[in-house]
């Protein structure tokens, strides 16, 4: 099973740029830039990355993405991030990003869009995996901050950002709020997901996808069974990006065996598997799949339903998802007549 996941062509949907920052990168980082001043082990950084609440999470994210100072500190990151995909036969992903952090303290838009192409073309010839960017609203700094982020979107040059998103508190900043901005996103032509049912259920998920009229939400923690939820989810097909350790991580869930991807499966959701923050939370693609694949003694056409549930849940044109579909088909056929 290990090497049929490691070859099985993967795309990911739900994962944050800055989250793909692990400890060492975050020590070059510093050490590039004259660690601020202050001397700082691997180690003290390591210990960084362990939480006991989300809040602890959030500090440390806050923390690292202090120590980003200039433009190329993102190519270096986008380099990193996609040679450890390719690593693990990721073929696409859909990256977040949230520039407004970088921009806010003086950092110029263009140039970080520009070198994370560079890397990102980079990528695409030594390794074969392609990337596109997604802007993620950070809706805890209310509208007028979301609505600049999605301005942004629209200001690259690249042609690497396809869309937004919404990620931050969903108690306190609810989807019902962002009304206005997302339907200012979708006629601007923009492609739209957002963060939902990580800590606020069921109303957080139905006001995303009736309010804001996403095709694609994230986490989704606790869908009811025969409810006007999954109804929704079933008639509008909405992509389901679940991150099992991410919410571990942030205890979200006490214990990855509460995770509820094996109840979804048998009420045949459309689900992918993601990692949201590799980096902090110590995961990558090849465990999510492993650790869920081993809990739920899932067979190669299961796992390879991932796959498939993410090419087809992705903005990619039809054309490039038939392809990456057929990749993904032979694979599997490839396997059974082995």
């Amino acid at each position: 099973m290990q090497d049929f996941i490691q070859g099985l062509p993967k795309v990911e949907l739900h994962v944050h740029l800055e989250g793909s920052v692990t400890p060492q990168f975050w020590y070059q980082l510093l050490q590039k830039h004259g660690g601020n001043g202050k001397q700082h082990s691997l180690a003290s950084l390591e210990k960084r990355f362990q939480y006991t609440s989300f809040l602890e999470f959030l500090w440390a994210f806050r923390d690292v993405l202090d120590a980003f100072q200039q433009p190329d500190d993102f190519y270096d990151l986008t380099l990193e991030f996609l040679k450890n995909s390719a690593a693990q036969n990721i073929r696409y992903c859909e990256v977040m990003m949230t520039p407004f952090f970088m921009t806010k303290k003086g950092m110029d838009l263009h140039e970080i869009l520009q070198e994370i192409d560079r890397a990102a073309k980079e990528a695409e010839q030594r390794w074969n995996i392609e990337m596109k960017l997604l802007f993620d609203g950070p809706r805890n700094f209310g509208n007028e901050v979301v609505r600049l982020v999605f301005d942004q979107a629209l200001a690259d040059k690249t042609g690497r950002v396809i869309g937004v998103g919404l990620g931050g508190d969903e108690a306190n900043f609810p989807a019902r709020d962002f009304i206005d901005e997302f339907a200012y996103a979708r006629a601007s032509g923009l492609e739209v997901i957002a963060h939902a049912g990580e800590v606020a259920g069921e109303k957080s998920m139905i006001d995303a996808i009736k309010l804001l009229n996403v095709s694609r939400i994230g986490h989704c923690l606790g869908i009811p069974q025969n409810s006007p939820l999954e109804q929704l989810i079933q008639e509008q097909n909405v992509t389901l990006d679940l991150c099992p350790w991410s919410n571990v991580a942030t205890n979200v869930i006490t214990e990855i065996e509460a995770h509820p991807l094996a109840e979804y499966l048998e009420r045949g959701y459309p689900i992918s598997l993601n990692t949201d923050d590799p980096g902090f939370f110590h995961t990558n693609i090849i465990k999510e799949f492993e650790t869920m694949q081993l809990l739920h003694q899932l067979s190669p056409s299961q796992l390879t339903r991932f796959s498939q549930n993410a090419v087809a849940g992705s903005f990619l044109s039809e054309e490039k998802k038939q392809i990456l579909q057929s990749e993904i088909d032979a694979y599997l056929n490839q396997h059974h007549h082995a």
